[in-house]
């Protein structure tokens, strides 16, 4: 059976399978042990999926590698989903390669005898990218998607460059009055990077808003935080980075550290990766140690000792995880980073969400996943709606 999966991969493709076939091509990717060893083989040689492949000699030696996965013992089959329980698995290690694998096939893991249909249009919604407006001070308002790399404005001895990775960079020595503040935004379906003055590197998530100086003139180094972002902050012992949010403030010397604080989030959460940090909200205050997470808001404070940090690094790492996620919390991620609008017309809500799903698939290619819980939505526009 196993010497097939190349060949029945290429005619899954020209939506060419059998009912058997599809049962065949579907068992094989049950078992963890196949499913690991593929993914990793895909990882190594891409293009053994990217190219035609229809030659033999040019697929064959890479099947042969990924049956060795048969001989694996103790190996154990998951269902790929389970309703209210386990219902997505895409290893993280492997994203980029489930990308590719998830483009060729379309629907692998789909439910048994379900067909490959036409999308709407409406459907086809891309992810998320690299998208962010800067606004000076001045007024002045620079689309970055659309700006060419290198200086795109200046602010006395200040440079404001768009380098070709992408990322914005302040650069110089700048001279202006600390109260200069600029904002830079990303809209739903956008991140960005950005170097701030003093070195520090913050990387923000869709839908939000960093309010800095042009330059960092006092004795602190403030700046202010709608949404999530995750900071690297440059050391300086004798002045401190303060990031403001929604009724906290975090202070640091030199660490790295992520924020959730969006305004339709019932918690504001920190986790610190590296370093220490001191958080303030009203009368408390509390000190995370490397691996700790504050989670509060007006009626609740609490500190977890080993949160899940790759979860909450994910959307950073180019992918969704999931962790007996409810409805809303997932839909709300999906909303965000695909623009979308979604209305949850469904009474069952208990469905929980475990796993990982790659941030550049296509939202109709997301849903798919999560449908495999037992959840049905249809796909109007941009209006996602979650039905019983």
């Amino acid at each position: 059976m196993e010497a097939r999966i190349f060949f029945l991969i290429k005619k899954s493709q020209d939506a060419v399978l059998t009912e058997a076939e599809e049962k065949e091509l579907h068992t094989f990717f049950l078992n963890e042990a196949n499913r690991e060893a593929f993914l990793l083989e895909m990882q190594q040689n891409t293009d053994a999926l990217t190219e035609d492949f229809v030659e033999r000699e040019r697929w064959e030696p890479v099947l042969q590698k990924v049956l060795n996965a048969d001989n694996r013992t103790n190996s154990t089959v998951i269902p790929m989903h389970t309703a209210r329980e386990t219902n997505i698995r895409i290893w993280r290690r492997y994203a980029a390669a489930a990308a590719i694998i998830a483009m060729i096939t379309g629907a692998w893991f789909y439910k048994q005898g379900q067909q490959q249909r036409i999308l709407p249009k409406s459907a086809m919604i891309a992810p998320g990218s690299n998208k962010s407006i800067l606004r000076l001070s001045n007024g002045k308002t620079i689309v970055l998607s659309d700006a060419d790399n290198g200086v795109v404005s200046k602010q006395g001895n200040m440079s404001i460059v768009k380098l070709d990775s992408g990322l914005l960079a302040f650069n110089g020595t700048g001279n202006t009055n600390e109260t200069t503040v600029n904002t830079l935004s990303t809209p739903k379906g956008g991140q960005y990077c950005v170097i701030l003055p003093d070195g520090t590197k913050v990387w923000m998530n869709a839908a939000s808003e960093l309010s800095f100086p042009s330059a960092f003139n006092g004795r602190e180094r403030s700046v202010t935080l709608t949404g999530e972002a995750y900071f690297e902050v440059t050391g300086t012992a004798d002045r401190p980075f303060i990031v403001n949010t929604r009724n906290q403030q975090v202070q640091v010397l030199g660490t790295s550290f992520n924020i959730n604080a969006y305004d339709n989030e019932p918690m504001i959460s920190t986790t610190l990766i590296t370093g220490k940090v001191k958080v303030s909200a009203g009368n408390k205050s509390a000190v995370l140690l490397p691996g700790e997470q504050l989670q509060h808001n007006s009626s609740s404070w609490q500190i977890l000792r080993n949160p899940d940090t790759d979860a909450v690094m994910a959307w950073k790492n180019g992918y969704f995880s999931f962790s007996n996620a409810d409805i809303n919390t997932v839909m709300k991620q999906l909303e965000r980073w695909y623009d979308i609008k979604v209305v949850i017309a469904t009474k069952n809500k208990s469905h929980q969400f475990v796993g990982e799903i790659p941030r550049n698939l296509t939202l109709d290619k997301a849903m798919e996943i999560l449908k495999q819980s037992g959840i049905t939505y249809t796909i109007q526009e941009r209006t996602v709606t979650i039905t019983d």
